[in-house]
């Protein structure tokens, strides 16, 4: 998995502190449905058995192989004061207006 994080995510994630074994957590669950549908979201939580450890721009990025599933190999987030971060890849938009959140 490749994420890249945008200037403007980086400088509003720089604002914040990790703990030993946190990083910001970006999470996909798949939703059982009539359609195909996941839940996003973007928390600073603790490193957890399964999960994969990215650092990027020296912020370090929490996926666990479950949401790598639901998400494409390359992602990318981005912030805007107005609508929170956005998590996009190039075949899609996941979501707008996620907030950070700590677990």
């Amino acid at each position: 998995m490749n994420i890249n994080v945008k200037p403007a995510a980086v400088a509003e994630l720089k604002k914040y502190e990790f703990g030993e074994s946190e990083g910001v957590r970006i999470e996909s669950i798949f939703i059982g449905s009539c359609s195909i549908a996941s839940e996003y979201h973007l928390r600073i939580d603790r490193k957890k058995e399964g999960d994969d450890l990215f650092t990027v721009s020296g912020i370090p990025f929490l996926v666990s192989k479950e949401s790598q599933e639901n998400l494409h190999d390359h992602i990318a987030l981005d912030f805007n004061p107005a609508m929170g971060y956005k998590l996009t890849s190039a075949e899609e938009t996941y979501r707008y207006n996620l907030k950070l959140e700590r677990a």
